[in-house]
């Protein structure tokens, strides 16, 4: 692909590298003509987001990834990993990123693996896997 857009029938479809979010060089798909972010594996919307090939550091870069999605400020935001029926309401942005501080800060206080995902099961009892178990690593 040349450039970062698409034209689809005279709409701007604009290509968004974020960099690193569940895996490397991630990319989302913006229709700035109504809003629209579909957002592939950055978001995630009732499920627990795939942080295995993640260390501390990817975690802050998938962070800075989110923030670059709010910045487009889109109505509407496609999570890749979703709850069928679940919304796409921009607000799954902002629990990915929670949902991510959330996991940074019971990685630091916590001594083993099974206690981390028995916290974050705790305070997300809701979500769901997508595989079965949440894909935790703990680094």
């Amino acid at each position: 692909m040349q450039g970062n857009e698409i034209d689809l029938e005279g709409n701007k479809l604009v290509v968004v590298k974020l960099g690193h979010t569940d895996t490397d060089d991630s990319t989302c798909l913006y229709v700035p003509s109504i809003g629209l972010v579909v957002a592939c594996d950055a978001v995630y919307n009732g499920t627990h987001p795939f942080l295995y090939e993640s260390d501390r550091k990817g975690r802050l870069e998938w962070i800075a990834a989110l923030d670059k999605i709010d910045a487009l400020k889109p109505l509407a935001v496609i999570a890749e990993h979703k709850i069928p029926g679940n919304d796409d309401n921009p607000r799954n942005v902002e629990e990915t990123r929670q949902y991510i501080r959330d996991f940074i800060r019971l990685n630091d206080s916590t001594k083993t693996a099974r206690e981390l995902y028995d916290k974050m099961l705790e305070l997300y009892p809701d979500r769901t896997c997508v595989g079965p178990r949440p894909d935790f690593a703990f680094n």
